[in-house]
């Protein structure tokens, strides 16, 4: 089966996932079934490696999940991009390595934003959406 849709989830997607968020949820579900292709940025990865709830069982749990999801690279342009948004949008926001990364490989992807925090994104990105409104794009 070849996914309907490809999409950039955050952090907050994949904690929701863990904290029993039903749209977060059933998004990953059909990642898992392959009717969506999620990507997540390595930066993502680390961000939720460094929580400090972060144990075994959870690391477990998300290796898993990580089978069926695809991990962007981060190249030059990626990495510059990044930069230049944190560069920007510091001083006016919280933007954070993360969120300024993920922006960066949707710019050049042109893949949306899925996210639980939306208001990380205000100003700085209009194709943030949310996972109910993923799971309507695939319906």
């Amino acid at each position: 089966m070849t996914p309907k849709y490809t999409a950039l989830v955050d952090s907050s997607v994949l904690s929701g996932y863990k904290e029993g968020h039903i749209e977060c949820q059933d998004l990953l579900y059909k990642a898992i079934d392959r009717e969506i292709d999620i990507v997540i940025s390595p930066l993502t990865i680390a961000k939720i490696w460094s929580d400090p709830g972060f144990d075994r069982k959870s690391e477990i749990g998300y290796l898993g999940l990580l089978e069926f999801i695809s991990v962007s690279k981060i190249d030059t342009d990626i990495a510059t991009k990044t930069g230049h948004y944190l560069r920007q949008y510091s001083a006016s926001t919280e933007i954070d390595l993360e969120v300024a990364n993920i922006i960066s490989i949707c710019d050049i992807s042109g893949y949306p934003i899925v996210t639980n925090n939306k208001v990380l994104y205000e100003g700085i990105s209009d194709d943030t959406i949310t996972c109910e409104q993923a799971l309507q794009k695939l319906n």
